[in-house]
């Protein structure tokens, strides 16, 4: 029996929107939407979202919520999920309130642990028959303001291990422009415990380097079919981080149209992207346009233990 469903997530830097049809266990992609959203801009600085970008947010879950009434599915069965910015910022809870007062979306909260959960679940069930995925892969999620590594075993489904550690490609931008990336990086890498994710072979997910995964294939317009399961070696990626290092935001639009209001933050990203990947001892990525919300897509529901309070 089909069963069509909506997910969003409202990211640190992008706001995304997954409707799919899942019917016998199979799914099929319906509606795919992003928006670059930027909540996660000078969080540090703020502690709180910026005014335009709870507005740009605003904006994009008015469109979504069109889409979604035009496939007659409920408002209140959506499943519409934040992560670290609105972790963080203060003024969160009352942005969400009014907006669940608006359009009757109503977001869950979730912690680092569930962004893990769900962003691995939705490379997996949404690469079913894969073969190449192997039994256990390494998957890292670069968000805005966080990123997440997970060691997954595929099949049974099982998280083996994640952590969340607090950089992403817009952290990454600010520090950049305030000239303490490297030192807060280290700082924060060397506390963690990173090293436990040491892989040649990284799986990644997630708009930075899905985008950089497109950059590099020289796409105008992204095409998920064309950048989905590209394999990229690290030497590859360096070789391009360095072609863009210092291209300014306006040239890389001109060049990468899809890139839109990502641009600002894509450079951030591809720092990050050689950070983990020396740390690590990466020897290649590869992009999965998979991830956090075709997770709580396909898992119907946000398990309790996930959400934070």
């Amino acid at each position: 029996m089909a069963n069509v469903r909506a997910s969003i997530d409202i990211g640190s830097n992008t706001t995304l929107l997954l409707i799919g049809e899942v019917t016998n266990g199979v799914f099929k992609e319906l509606e795919n939407e992003s928006r670059v959203t930027g909540l996660g801009r000078e969080l540090d600085k703020n502690q709180a979202f910026l005014e335009e970008a709870m507005n740009d947010t605003r904006c994009a879950l008015e469109e979504y919520a069109k889409i979604i009434d035009s496939y007659s599915i409920p408002r209140e069965s959506v499943i519409m999920t934040a992560t670290e910015a609105s972790r963080v910022a203060k003024n969160a809870a009352s942005f969400y309130k009014q907006i669940n007062q608006e359009l009757k979306l109503s977001v869950n909260l979730i912690n680092g642990e569930g962004e893990a959960h769900y962003t691995a679940l939705g490379v997996i069930e949404g690469s079913d028959g894969n073969s190449e995925l192997g039994d256990e892969l390494t998957i890292m999620d670069i968000g805005g303001a966080s990123t997440e590594f997970i060691k997954v075993k595929a099949h049974p489904f099982s998280i083996i291990d994640s952590i969340s550690l607090p950089f992403g490609s817009v952290r990454a931008t600010d520090w950049i422009e305030e000239g303490i990336f490297e030192e807060r990086m280290n700082s924060i890498i060397n506390e963690s415990r990173l090293k436990d994710f040491s892989t040649e072979h990284l799986f990644c997910v997630a708009g930075s380097m899905t985008s950089l995964g497109g950059m590099i294939k020289g796409l105008k317009e992204f095409d998920p079919n064309e950048v989905n399961g590209t394999k990229i070696s690290f030497q590859e990626f360096l070789n391009f981080k360095e072609k863009i290092k210092s291209t300014t935001s306006d040239n890389l639009r001109q060049k990468y149209p899809f890139l839109g209001k990502r641009a600002n933050s894509i450079r951030g990203g591809a720092m990050l992207g050689e950070k983990v990947g020396n740390f690590l001892g990466i020897t290649t990525f590869e992009i999965s346009t998979l991830g956090l919300r075709y997770g709580t897509l396909f898992a119907g529901e946000i398990d309790e233990r996930f959400r934070v309070r």
